[in-house]
């Protein structure tokens, strides 16, 4: 007895949705792919950020608070009255020079008083009564670290002050200004020496020697001479300084350039807008920042800052 196999059909409509869905499919991956490309073709240059080579300067810094001590001499008013300032606060005045003019009240007879510099320096109305006391001549016998931050007060033009009244002082900018501070012991950590230290003072350069400084606690404490000072700086008590601790110079590149190959250090140059690895020494490291050297690296050489999504031979911008 013969027995029929049974056949199974595919409907049309069945076949239909499958070619669909393959259809589909395929679509995707195309488009996939399709991204890909793009993506490779645009993304890297639009993020890889090149730069051109360049000499720069990195530098460590510290915050450093303290007082400074300065030749001062303080001039009072001659009579009660309303001061007016004739120069400018910040100039240098010569010895006798005419500073302020004070208008006395008729108690006072109602004349005008010429109040002059007694000595020569720079003419300043910032006042806040330790003028005589933090003087240079004083240092052998202050206990600078018992002197706690106090108010200055400024005298304004057109002001009524007393007789007898400080009006303003004459800063002897020719003289030594000291600089009393005490430094992390961190900063440092290989010691302190004799050396001029260079900063900044709100953005401006200076530079600070160590004249008694000992050592204590965690870190250093005493006396720094100001070689060279923006001139306003004169105006202030307590001042905040930035102490450079280290720097570095060369043609510097962020950390984040360097890309290792077999161990060794480089980075992508940017060549015919194509990406070129090339092998570059390692100088220094300092604040996120790398001095390199290498064949053929100089100034205005164009290399990629962020090869993050960078390959070799890709193209960058």
């Amino acid at each position: 007895m013969n027995k029929e196999a049974a056949v199974t059909r595919t409907s049309p409509g069945r076949r239909r949705k499958a070619k669909g869905r393959f259809l589909r499919f395929l679509a995707g991956a195309t488009a996939v792919l399709a991204a890909i490309l793009l993506a490779r073709q645009f993304i890297p240059p639009a993020l890889s950020d090149v730069q051109l080579l360049s000499v720069q300067e990195a530098v460590q810094t510290v915050k450093v608070a303290g007082m400074l001590i300065k030749e001062e001499t303080v001039v009072s008013s001659p009579a009660t009255g309303r001061v007016t300032f004739t120069e400018d606060e910040g100039r240098r005045l010569e010895k006798g020079a005419a500073a302020a003019l004070v208008a006395a009240g008729q108690d006072s007879g109602g004349t005008e008083c010429v109040v002059y510099a007694p000595v020569a320096g720079i003419l300043c109305t910032h006042l806040d009564g330790l003028e005589s006391i933090l003087s240079p001549g004083n240092l052998d016998v202050l206990d600078l670290s018992k002197f706690d931050k106090i108010a200055v007060r400024t005298v304004s033009g057109g002001e009524k002050v007393e007789k007898g009244q400080p009006v303003f002082k004459i800063v002897d900018n020719l003289s030594p200004v000291y600089f009393y501070a005490e430094i992390p012991g961190e900063a440092f950590p290989s010691g302190m020496s004799g050396d001029i230290l260079h900063g900044a003072w709100n953005g401006l350069p200076l530079s600070i020697r160590p004249y008694r400084v000992v050592e204590g606690g965690d870190g250093w404490k005493g006396l720094f001479i100001l070689p060279a000072y923006p001139e306003n700086i004169v105006h202030n008590r307590w001042i905040e300084i930035d102490v450079t601790t280290a720097s570095l110079c060369g043609l510097l590149v962020p950390r984040r350039a360097i890309v290792y190959r077999d161990g060794s250090p480089g980075i992508y140059l940017a060549v015919k807008k194509k990406a070129r690895w090339t092998k570059v020494k390692i100088e220094g490291e300092l604040a996120g920042k790398v001095a390199i050297t290498g064949q053929g690296l100089d100034e205005n050489t164009r290399y990629v800052k962020n090869p993050v999504l960078v390959r070799e031979g890709w193209p960058v911008e």
